[in-house]
């Protein structure tokens, strides 16, 4: 509730040197276990106490935001593949915590369609198992949030987040309802409802104030910035980002990131660019995750969006070839699925507005390729994805730019033959 990872972590870190490592190898199979590791008291025993020490180690891998680097070793990418093989889907303990934090093992090492097996399993576990309401809840939720992530998968999500929000409220949970009301508000800003998702979000941020999980509250107050931005109440939205910014100035909180990239894009979109770059420059300052694949990579990407704004596309080029080769990592697939689309389209202003320096010949060689490059991106945009404001001015310039070069028979002609690309081959064009 109040965030304290750092103290999470070294305690768990204490207590994991109290016994053997239960992920080293050779892997053991976690048995079912029915009933949580603490419905008795010590001494444990057993599978129970087997599973208490995993509970430990998956407690301190949730607080790896706090030492990112620690995670990026050979050895601990090896912990991760062996928490993944520890489990199967639906267990019982991983419907709740800390079991079901293998979850993020699994995300981490890039798995998007065991994810959604092991959601959907352990929802079906919930359900057919008696007294695991609040698990079910709480697998609804997660799911919920899985699903928002993907256009085409954010009507179920929302289906989701409205059962777990009833469980949740008639088991009077705050924390489980504003959770439950923030997941349903991510399905409907997939689904381009912004006035929906702010008054979700609205309605989290009473139950987070009325716990003082100020974390959590800082959290929803800039996602439901971003929300009414994208709703057009602009003015509003903005304020109640820089509110953010200015409460948690020089905090540990995973608000801020979010609230200057949201900042950073509506400055750039109102012709703040200096503003919109310094808000980036403090992101990648304070940001302990900036240089994490995925997050690295929507920061490039909004670095190269800055730089064509500015009319600086050589840059641009240079920024947004680092974005592309991050965009297509595993993990950035699974949490932005549409940034592949979104750099490709960057590139392709930038090829255009680099080509005005060259001659003729070279000119239409890059309007050609940016042309194959929007071809690319509109093909691998996510199933009924629903572009934010940033996106749809991007592509709508881009477009308007290439055409512009080429005309409409060879524009046409490169974007139905970028259509057939695959990612590396439009990438390479860059």
């Amino acid at each position: 509730m109040r965030d304290l990872r750092i103290e999470a972590r070294t305690w768990c870190r204490e207590v994991m040197s109290l016994g053997p490592d239960p992920f080293a190898a050779p892997v053991r199979p976690a048995a079912p276990l029915w009933k949580p590791c603490t419905e008795a008291p010590p001494p444990m025993t057993g599978e129970v106490l087997a599973e208490a020490r995993r509970g430990v180690h998956l407690a301190h891998l949730a607080c790896m935001d706090t030492e990112l680097d620690a995670w990026q070793t050979p050895a601990a990418q090896a912990k991760l593949r062996a928490i993944v093989d520890t489990y199967t889907p639906g267990l019982p303990q991983t419907c709740r915590s800390p079991g079901l934090l293998w979850f993020y093992a699994v995300m981490l090492t890039g798995d998007m369609e065991h994810i959604r097996v092991i959601v959907d399993a352990n929802i079906r576990t919930a359900r057919e198992t008696p007294g695991y309401e609040w698990e079910l809840a709480a697998c609804l939720q997660m799911r919920a949030n899985v699903l928002a992530n993907r256009s085409d998968w954010a009507g179920d999500a929302t289906r989701d987040a409205d059962e777990s929000l009833e469980i949740f409220r008639r088991l009077g949970d705050a924390w489980g309802t504003a959770e439950a009301l923030s997941a349903r508000a991510e399905a409907h800003e997939r689904m381009g409802a912004y006035r929906l998702a702010a008054a979700d979000y609205e309605a989290a941020m009473v139950h987070a104030e009325e716990l003082d999980a100020r974390s959590q509250s800082a959290v929803l107050a800039a996602r439901l910035g971003s929300a009414l931005l994208e709703s057009g109440e602009e003015e509003r939205g903005e304020r109640v980002l820089r509110d953010v910014l200015d409460r948690f100035d020089g905090t540990v909180n995973e608000a801020m990131p979010a609230a200057r990239l949201f900042l950073s894009g509506h400055l750039a979109l109102t012709g703040r660019t200096p503003e919109a770059r310094e808000q980036l420059r403090l992101l990648r300052k304070e940001f302990a995750l900036a240089h994490f694949v995925v997050f690295d990579a929507l920061i490039l990407g909004s670095e190269a969006w800055l730089d064509t704004v500015d009319e600086r596309y050589e840059q641009a080029l240079v920024t947004v070839r680092d974005a592309l080769g991050r965009a297509d990592d595993p993990l950035s697939m699974i949490i932005a699925p549409y940034l592949r689309s979104f750099c490709l389209t960057i590139a392709a202003i930038a090829l255009t507005g680099t080509g005005r320096t060259d001659t003729d010949t070279d000119a239409g060689a890059r309007a050609e390729a940016a042309a194959r490059c929007l071809g690319a991106a509109d093909a691998l945009l996510p199933p009924r994805h629903v572009s934010p404001r940033l996106e749809s001015v991007c592509r709508e310039l881009a477009h308007a730019r290439v055409r512009a070069v080429l005309g409409e028979e060879a524009y046409t002609a490169a974007h139905a033959e970028g259509g057939g690309l695959s990612y590396e081959e439009a990438a390479a064009l860059v």
